[in-house]
Parts: C-alpha cells; structure tokens; sequence
C-alpha cells in the first residue's frame, strides 16, 4: 500500500482506507472482522469505532456471566497489536501512534479506539 503523500488522499478517502483495512486487519488475525468500521480523524486524533466485533465464543462467555474474562482477553490482545496497527495507520496517514486507547461497551457489541497521534 502506497503513502496519503503518494497518494493525495483527502481526509474522508483516508478515513475510508483506515476503515477498510482496519477492518481487514481484524478479520485476519482474530477470524472475524467487525460488522462496520467507522474511522474519523481530527488534527491529532483518530477515533475508530467498530459495530459488531464479538466472535460467537465471547458472546457465549459474556452470556454466562464473564464479561470481566471478554475485557481482559482484549485489553491483552489489543495492545499486542498496537505497533501492527500503527503500521496500517502510518501506509494510510504518514503518522505514529503517541498514545493508544482501548474502550468497549460489549453489552452493544462495541469497540473504540482513540489513538492521538505524533
């Protein structure tokens, strides 16, 4: 994948790229990608909320009452794939990631990122 500076790329057909291989992303290292990615970027930070995320396996824990277990395993997994992120991010937009910061709201099936970048 080219560069935003190879390929002159306006904010939204940036947000759209990080959409889609945000999405993709997902999809190839946790088996399922999110049902709708929606990525906004303003100056220094870059929001990225995804709808329907949870495999079928989360679902079932967190209906058996372990929606601490769910959290967990994602905080972990997460943040093991930061620097794999910032590289999706840095192809897209030419930035780093200064801070990354996980959120979910697993009884609506949503995840947020808010990333502020360098």
């Amino acid at each position: 994948m080219n560069t935003v500076k190879q390929l002159g790329l306006t904010i939204n057909q940036q947000e759209q790229l990080l959409e889609r291989e945000i999405a993709k992303f997902a999809k190839e290292r946790i088996g399922k990608g999110p049902s709708k990615t929606e990525v906004r970027i303003a100056d220094n930070i870059l929001i990225c909320v995804q709808h329907g995320f949870l495999t079928k396996a989360e679902e079932l824990i967190i209906e058996s009452g372990h929606l601490d277990k769910v959290i967990d395993y994602r905080r972990v997994y997460i943040m093991q794939c930061v620097n794999d992120i910032e590289k999706i991010i840095y192809q897209v937009i030419d930035r780093k990631i200064k801070y990354f910061f996980p959120s979910w709201i697993l009884e609506q099936n949503l995840s947020c990122w808010t990333i502020y970048l360098d």
